[in-house]
């Protein structure tokens, strides 16, 4: 009996279960209410871009990035604004670089961390510097954190992590496509 139409942000105890793995695995509580399961994280990245861009609304993206990203905020009327790293900096986007890129137009920066396509992983201590950016200049992070168990070498810190002030300002964006090979 259990052929019906489910709540549009999923299940309950689906979303229960979320919130105790995000708890486990990377130290973050949240409630039911604040968990959205969908068909996949890129229709999550999609959806999120509709609701936070208005027409114009820069997004900041660190390159090289996945190739939807830039596609999806155009699809939101919102505008990407790429900010190229370097294999000498290990494809990491400094906090100059962040702050340099910042207009009265930017709402938000997609975040991926590990990324793809590099693999780089930012530190935790590179994920504070770049918070605190972040909140000076009041912006959202859309961290997309996919590969976030698929870390080898090094430390993974969620954006959401760093303070009570950044996980106000953090969209994660996850999935079992990559860890659980689904």
């Amino acid at each position: 009996n259990r052929s019906y139409y489910t709540a549009s942000a999923g299940i309950l105890p689906l979303r229960q279960a979320i919130c105790d793995y995000m708890k486990k695995t990377f130290g973050l509580e949240y409630t039911p209410k604040e968990i959205c399961v969908s068909s996949g994280a890129k229709h999550v990245l999609y959806l999120v871009l509709q609701t936070l861009l208005d027409p114009g609304d820069e997004v900041i993206l660190p390159a090289p990035y996945w190739v939807t990203y830039a596609e999806a905020i155009r699809m939101a009327g919102g505008v990407p604004v790429i900010v190229e790293t370097t294999e000498e900096s290990r494809f990491k986007m400094s906090p100059d670089q962040l702050r340099s890129a910042v207009t009265d137009k930017t709402k938000c920066l997609i975040m991926t961390n590990p990324s793809n396509p590099t693999g780089m992983l930012y530190s935790p201590d590179e994920v504070r510097a770049l918070s605190e950016v972040i909140c000076e200049k009041d912006l959202y992070v859309i961290d997309d954190e996919i590969y976030a168990y698929l870390t080898y070498s090094g430390e993974f810190l969620s954006f959401a992590a760093v303070s009570e002030d950044m996980k106000t300002r953090t969209i994660i964006v996850n999935g079992v496509s990559k860890t659980w090979a689904m």
